[in-house]
């Protein structure tokens, strides 16, 4: 039979494996993807952004972004000479909610990394894109609540017209307005998104009380970091 003292080394060496174990564990997968290189790193730190879900703030809202689950696909890295900076191209599909709103995508997302700590991380979010069209629709769609016509030039396309027409007057008269998006289904294209936008208009013109539902296509166009709307804001 083992003495007590053979029973303590025992114990004692179990507990510096089980520790070792746990070492490893935590820096195993940063030691790999550092001797795989950036590409392998880049592309397992999106791939990790599905398990933990995206919350992304958008400026001007009160609420984030969040994903109920999305997925990247069909991913490349191209590394900047001097490997500090890179850019990964994916497909991303997208399924998520900014408060009310359903927000769903489909289509190219780009997304700059740089090193920090030792490690590659997005230099601003996973999802630059996706995040840059969201925040110009929520900024139409507070413009067109207020019936901010000079929030809403601003969010307009070198030769988009601003607003006009009839159905710019009959929101313009209306009082306790409310315009609210059900819903925006975003098609990302390189350079282009083409949006799906299912929307409430809630109020009360002088001659009767509106509460009327709809559905548009909206384009946008990527010019530098944000997208504007072109050809039409309505």
């Amino acid at each position: 039979m083992r003495t007590t003292e053979e029973w303590s080394r025992l114990g004692g060496a179990l507990i510096v494996f089980l520790a070792l174990g746990a070492t490893l564990a935590v820096f195993a997968p940063r030691f790999l993807g550092a001797a795989a290189g950036p590409e392998a790193e880049i592309i397992t730190a999106l791939k990790e952004t599905e398990a933990d879900g995206l919350t992304l703030p958008v400026p001007g809202s009160d609420l984030p972004l969040k994903s109920r689950k999305h997925r990247f696909a069909r991913i490349t890295v191209v590394v900047e000479p001097g490997a500090k900076r890179a850019e990964a191209h994916a497909t991303l599909d997208f399924d998520g909610t900014l408060g009310t709103t359903e927000v769903g995508t489909a289509g190219v997302e780009r997304v700059p990394f740089v090193v920090r700590d030792g490690d590659w991380v997005p230099e601003g979010t996973a999802a630059p894109r996706l995040l840059a069209v969201v925040t110009a629709l929520e900024s139409r769609r507070r413009a067109l609540q207020a019936a901010d016509a000079s929030a809403l030039a601003k969010l307009a396309g070198p030769g988009t017209p601003g607003v006009g027409g009839p159905e710019w007057e009959s929101l313009r008269r209306m009082s306790a307005r409310g315009y609210r998006a059900e819903a925006w289904y975003v098609r990302l294209e390189r350079e282009d998104a083409v949006v799906t936008e299912h929307w409430r208009l809630l109020g009360a013109l002088p001659e009767r009380p509106v509460d009327t539902r709809g559905e548009r296509q909206l384009s946008l166009t990527l010019h530098g970091d944000e997208f504007l709307f072109s050809p039409g804001l309505m």
